[in-house]
């Protein structure tokens, strides 16, 4: 699956799961505490406080009620403190029960009613009724004895009345010890539920961890293993070793498509260097042939100048006398044959030599064609090496961008340690979460540190690979220009050739002529003298042509040899490289 991605893709991912499962884990975290915070408020204001406060009151009504009781007993008000105190008396009586139905109604709304005293087994609602049942009576003990004439000073401490106000604000007590107990519960359930929010969140960063651990070391393996086979590859060429065997399967992102570009690069530089090496032997023994065939001709052209001298002395001394013509004219005969058949010869070398010349100009054209194409791969490579750089700047953008958010989120953590201080006892849980929070983020501040890290080492690795490639554009580019100075070599030598081939023919034809010459002279022996002067003439000109032609012949030799000079260098830049 992770060839079907391109190292950006799975740099995201590798980014954006972490991101992603710390958010979901403070999003959770947050929730948590938001409902803990709401069920607390809820069950200590709401339920807990309020009721206690409403029973609390009661209670105090029920006290007030029994003082205005025992004014009213106690015989020793006038007339309007006694209508005043009995107002007090019907007033305290009613709120206390006002305020133990409000308390029931807030109870029962919360479900409280069944919850019962964990040392008397006595639910809320059978307190509430016994309450009620106790009080109304008292209340109407009260009321009785109020309304009634026989009111003594003695009546307050009737025993039957003071037990069953004394029931009444028990029931009350337990009430409120029922709901102390209620709320000690459920504090200690949310701190339950706080501490499995707590492991639930230590869950979740651990997955995150090993999961952003897993993927960065995966990543970074295959571009550190891709780096590594590069570099060696690269290493190689500049010695000059191209024994290198490709792959057969390449990975389908950016390092897979730099590897199979090198290893391309190294195959096309393997068969151009050995195009080169089969060229240069060839054109080696092509020089090898011109530099013999150039002797040869030379040779033959001292040969024809000294045949030539010969004949001009024979017709001179023809010209002197003609008992010696018919001795000069076999003599001429003879060399005029010979300078035909070496002027044949030396036609046919000097047609090879041109049809050798011309095949080394072409195979130098396709070879400097071969160099440029190197030199494209090169370049091809350079720009990807380029491109790597430039991700890896993006990397560390991205790794800063992470330890600045991991800074946040610690200063977040250690203000939310100072307020949950501040809360007490009931910001302890809340406490533990914050610091949890902050390891958290100094986990991540090392895991960007980390990956900062390997982000250099793989700048280093980039280095060297460019400064390989560079090595590798200067010894192709070298091997262009030299390239170029054979080119120019070979054009020369094709001129040269072409006009010897030229001079060659001309001589060729002249030495025909010449033969055909002899053989009328043979024929007419009468007219030798007056046709010794035209042979004369024509034997000069032989002699020019000839001359002319030995001077072509040392160019061509000349060039032959700076050719082998030139074909001895490129061997020796092929030798460096190592292809088998």
């Amino acid at each position: 699956m992770t060839k079907l991605l391109s190292i950006r893709v799975r740099l995201i991912l590798l980014l954006l799961i972490p991101s992603l499962l710390y958010a979901a884990t403070s999003f959770y975290l947050l929730g948590e505490n938001q409902k803990d915070t709401d069920s607390l408020t809820t069950s200590l204001y709401d339920v807990t406080n309020k009721s206690t406060s409403l029973v609390l009151n009661a209670d105090r009504d029920m006290y007030q009620a029994l003082t205005a009781y025992q004014l009213l007993a106690s015989g020793a008000l006038t007339a309007d403190e006694r209508t005043r105190e009995l107002a007090v008396l019907q007033e305290n009586i009613e709120q206390t029960n006002n305020r133990i139905r409000q308390a029931a109604e807030i109870m029962g709304s919360h479900n409280l009613l069944a919850e019962s005293h964990s040392g008397t087994r006595q639910s809320v609602e059978q307190n509430l009724a016994g309450f009620h049942t106790r009080f109304d009576q008292w209340a109407a003990m009260v009321g009785g004895a109020v309304q009634s004439a026989r009111l003594q000073s003695d009546a307050a401490n009737d025993a039957k009345q003071l037990a069953a106000f004394e029931e009444g604000r028990e029931r009350l007590n337990e009430i409120g010890e029922i709901l102390d107990e209620y709320a000690r519960t459920g504090m200690e359930t949310i701190r339950g539920q706080n501490e499995a929010a707590a492991r639930t969140v230590y869950i979740c960063v651990g997955i995150a961890v090993v999961v952003l651990l897993g993927a960065g070391l995966g990543v970074i393996r295959h571009i550190m293993t891709t780096i590594r086979r590069i570099a060696a590859i690269t290493r190689n060429v500049a010695a000059g070793d191209l024994r290198h065997e490709p792959k057969t399967r390449y990975a389908r992102d950016e390092l897979g498509q730099i590897t199979q570009s090198v290893d391309a690069m190294v195959a096309k530089m393997k068969e151009l260097i050995g195009v080169i090496a089969a060229n240069t032997q060839f054109v080696q023994d092509a020089s090898s042939e011109l530099s013999g065939s150039s002797k040869e001709s030379a040779a033959a052209a001292e040969h024809v100048a000294a045949s030539i001298q010969e004949m001009t002395e024979d017709v001179e001394t023809q010209a002197r006398g003609s008992v010696e013509t018919g001795k000069v004219v076999e003599e001429m005969s003879v060399g005029i044959q010979r300078v035909a058949g070496n002027a044949s010869v030396i036609a046919e070398q000097s047609s090879l030599t041109s049809h050798h010349a011309q095949n080394g100009n072409r195979l130098l054209e396709q070879l400097q064609q071969q160099i440029s194409n190197i030199l494209q791969a090169v370049n091809q490579l350079s720009d990807s090496v380029l491109a790597l750089s430039r991700k890896s700047d993006q990397i560390g953008e991205i790794a800063d961008s992470i330890t600045t958010f991991a800074n946040q989120t610690n200063l977040l953590s250690l203000n939310a340690s100072i307020e949950a201080a501040r809360a007490g006892e009931h910001g302890r849980g809340f406490s533990v979460v914050a610091n949890e929070i902050r390891k958290l983020a100094s986990q991540s501040i090392e895991s960007a540190d980390g990956i900062n890290g390997l982000i250099q080492e793989t700048r280093q690795e980039i280095g060297r690979v460019s400064g390989a490639m560079d090595t590798t554009k200067e010894e192709a580019g070298a091997g262009s220009r030299m390239m170029q100075e054979v080119s120019a070599s070979f054009q020369t030598i094709l001129q040269s050739v072409q006009e010897m081939v030229a001079q060659i023919h001309a001589t060729s034809a002249i030495a025909q002529e010449m033969s055909a010459s002899s053989e009328e002279i043979s024929a007419t022996m009468e007219t030798s003298v007056a046709g010794s002067g035209h042979i004369l003439t024509k034997s000069q000109g032989i002699a020019a042509a000839t001359e002319e032609q030995l001077a072509m012949m040392e160019n061509i030799s000349a060039a032959s040899e700076e050719l082998m000079a030139v074909v001895k260098i490129l061997n020796d830049s092929v030798a460096y490289f190592k292809i088998a």
